[in-house]
């Protein structure tokens, strides 16, 4: 029994033995693993360089084209219509002064007759009362004894009263005659019509609308600009006018003349008139725009002064961007910005010039992280 037991100590002893002496072995006999050191990679990003200067801006602006004037044609008196320009149509000129419409006036020369012959008898009377009046003063010096003759005597009211039927008598004269030459309708001024409602033989009223004509010396167009749009206007703006008609643009230059003066509470917009020149070189139909017409505007001269353009695409949220500082390192910045285009905002504060603005899009932006530039570029507005 004891001699097993001893037999298993020896065996377990030579195991133990050889094991150290393998692992001895291939400690000894294993390659030494390379050592390295630990490298950062440190991210690489593209920027801009930005500068500060001043920037054309090109304000843009639609509407629909107006005459600069137009008028409804009514009557001032009441007659038969006896005569009608053939023209008198939709689409028809007219020069200023021309006969568009005339009424019978049998009854007005008839009135401007009467007219006459009432200013005759007044002016007759007129003359008695004054022959009455100085005989008399005449009588009264001789039976007065010398005590002044009063008004009643002198006939002083009954020559203020011929002398009012007179001033009377020839105001009814003068209406009378405005009356006959409002029997005749004119153009009043170079003009095309727009409406007409009337021919020969119908009988109007007072006031009846007979058409309608508008001025062709001019085109104006309502404009509508954003309030900053509107800030931005200058003085001396370039306006030019452009409408597509049948695959085939026509350009026409205009002239901010007037501004409305109020905002629009529902758009909050300001709007302004621009008169529309002729172009000599469009085709006669369309040398001015037609009224009606739907037409773009875009208004050169102003411009942004003193500020610095950066690339939208490094626009984070609504104002941030990142800027890579002279130690390569993140920085975040909050703009002042003054406009915004779809390429670039315009700011005035939150980078300097000459700072590099990064581009590429951070998703975990870190402040003071490393950062490398891959290559620089200047920010060209458009």
């Amino acid at each position: 029994m004891k001699s097993v037991v001893a037999i298993t100590l020896i065996v377990c002893l030579v195991i133990a033995l050889m094991s150290g002496a393998t692992i001895s072995f291939l400690k000894k006999m294993a390659p030494e693993a390379e050592k390295k050191e630990n490298v950062i990679i440190v991210p690489v990003v593209e920027v801009e360089v930005v500068q500060k200067g001043n920037v054309d801006l090109l304000l843009s602006s639609e509407g629909l084209v107006s005459p600069r004037r137009d008028t409804v044609l009514t009557t001032e008196v009441t007659g038969r219509i006896i005569f009608v320009d053939p023209r008198f149509k939709a689409g028809e000129e007219f020069k200023k002064g021309d006969v568009i419409l005339e009424l019978d006036e049998v009854n007005y020369r008839a009135a401007v007759a009467q007219a006459k012959a009432t200013v005759a008898d007044a002016e007759l009377l007129v003359k008695q009362e004054e022959a009455q009046s100085n005989q008399a003063a005449r009588d009264w010096k001789k039976i007065g004894n010398g005590q002044p003759a009063s008004e009643m005597v002198r006939r002083v009211p009954f020559l203020a009263s011929a002398r009012a039927r007179k001033v009377s008598a020839e105001a009814m004269l003068e209406k009378a005659n405005k009356d006959l030459a409002r029997t005749r309708i004119q153009a009043p001024f170079d003009c095309r019509v727009s409406e007409a409602l009337f021919d020969i033989g119908a009988t109007v009223l007072t006031g009846t609308r007979l058409g309608e004509v508008y001025d062709t010396s001019g085109f104006e167009v309502r404009l509508p600009f954003s309030l900053t749009d509107f800030s931005e206007l200058p003085s001396d703006a370039k306006v030019q006018i452009s409408a597509t008609l049948g695959g085939t643009e026509y350009h026409w230059d205009a002239e901010i003349i007037r501004t409305e003066g109020a905002v629009d509470r529902t758009t909050l917009s300001a709007y302004v008139i621009a008169k529309i020149e002729p172009n000599p070189e469009a085709p006669k139909a369309f040398r001015t725009p037609l009224p009606g017409m739907f037409v773009r505007a875009l208004v050169s001269g102003a411009q942004l002064k003193g500020v610095i353009p950066v690339s939208r695409n490094a626009v984070r949220g609504r104002d941030q961007v990142a800027v890579l500082n002279e130690k390569n390192e993140l920085e975040l910045r909050t703009l002042k910005i003054r406009r915004s285009s779809a390429d670039f905002v315009y700011t005035t504060e939150g980078v300097e010039a000459g700072e590099r603005v990064i581009l590429t899009k951070q998703e975990l932006p870190v402040v003071g992280m490393k950062l490398e530039a891959a290559s620089t570029g200047e920010s060209q507005p458009k």
